[in-house]
């Protein structure tokens, strides 16, 4: 593996809601996905594939569903959440609607590709993973079922909801249930196949959708949205983890080698042959962060280095001057008059502007700074 796939939290939220209608222990099933509860609070946040796979085959397992991948999925499609489903809802027809999912889908999650292909009379929706389900596993068909529901319900959205496409490819086992899900009625249904795929018919491209609601999205927003995709290299992926744990705390090696996946011995390995390391990330992420509250609030530099963990002003003072080369006042007085210095980590430093500034800080680390003074 040659980094660590992420995955928007918007692509959980329709599992969380349908365990919370369902009175399931959410947040047991989260930590046993190795998520902490507080990860629902921003469906822009990043975390590893493998822990929305494996929270998707713990809820089948416990509501004693083994389709609910794919009804996830459908609802999922329906309802969309997160800044990629705004964007896509905007399509006036299902072929703009399906180019558009396809353009904004790496921003989304770096685990695979969507791709549309036109074959004569007949489109195939296919998504190919970076990293291969193991056909075998309970939590792999549930993640296949997903990708599957997704695509169903988005065809719907032009089609109709009793619409059945009449071919399916998916990349796991047959599994018995699925045999009998209403979604798929007579489709011709092909196994361990090396991407999920649906075909409809080349017409529906042009069918009209529903006027979506009218929901104003900043451009500024959208960039920095793009900005945050997750990362296909590393180092990158591992920063984008240490990140997400740090909008409550900053994570030790541990933490962050159980969210992504894989020991504490190897992650130090790989960072180090990579010429990082764990404690250099989480630095980054405390300077991105400073660097963001100083740029947007008028937080009091004492409280705001108290919030990132420093003993005082003058450590946080210090150490912020190492990467910024400047005090954190110099740094404010800067951002205000002729724009924000070089800031080596200005994608990062976005994210948490966004966070910060986005209407959500009431649920953050930061709201105390964020609220001035």
């Amino acid at each position: 593996m040659t980094y660590v796939p992420l995955t928007r939290v918007s692509m959980i939220l329709p599992t969380v809601d349908f365990l919370h209608r369902a009175g399931a222990s959410v947040d047991r099933l989260l930590a046993m996905a190795h998520l902490p509860p507080w990860i629902t609070t921003d469906s822009e946040m990043l975390v590893p594939s493998q822990s929305s796979t494996r929270l998707r085959g713990l809820a089948a397992r416990v509501l004693a569903m083994p389709n609910l991948g794919l009804d996830v999925g459908e609802r999922t499609a329906a309802e969309p959440s997160g800044l990629f489903g705004t964007l896509r809802r905007r399509a006036p027809t299902l072929g703009a609607m399906l180019q558009a999912a396809v353009r904004y889908s790496p921003m989304l999650s770096s685990r695979g590709r969507l791709r549309l292909r036109v074959a004569g009379d007949l489109v195939e929706l296919t998504k190919t993973l970076t990293v291969a389900l193991d056909p075998r596993d309970f939590a792999s068909q549930q993640e296949d079922q997903f990708v599957l529901g997704l695509m169903i319900g988005v065809v719907r959205l032009a089609a109709g909801p009793s619409w059945q496409p009449a071919e399916v490819h998916l990349q796991t086992d047959e599994a018995p249930a699925l045999r009998d899900a209403g979604s798929l009625g007579s489709a011709h249904v092909t196994f361990r196949q090396p991407a999920t795929m649906i075909a409809f018919p080349r017409a529906l491209l042009a069918a009209p959708l529903a006027p979506p609601p009218r929901i104003e999205v900043a451009g500024d927003a959208v960039e920095a949205w793009k900005s945050s995709a997750p990362t296909r290299d590393f180092v990158g992926s591992i920063r984008q983890a240490v990140e997400t744990l740090s909008c409550r705390d900053y994570p030790n090696i541990r933490m962050t080698a159980e969210f992504v996946g894989m020991s504490v011995r190897t992650l130090q390995r790989r960072l180090a042959q990579a010429g990082t390391s764990h404690d250099l990330l989480v630095a980054q992420a405390r300077f991105a962060t400073a660097a963001a509250v100083l740029e947007q609030t008028d937080a009091k530099i004492l409280s705001l280095a108290l919030d990132l963990g420093y003993s005082d002003h003058a450590n946080f003072t210090r150490a912020f001057r190492r990467w910024a080369g400047c005090s954190p006042r110099e740094y404010r007085l800067s951002a205000r008059t002729a724009g924000p210095v070089v800031n080596p980590f200005a994608a990062e430093g976005q994210r948490h502007t966004r966070r910060l500034t986005g209407g959500r800080s009431s649920n953050r680390k930061f709201s105390r700074a964020a609220g001035g003074g």
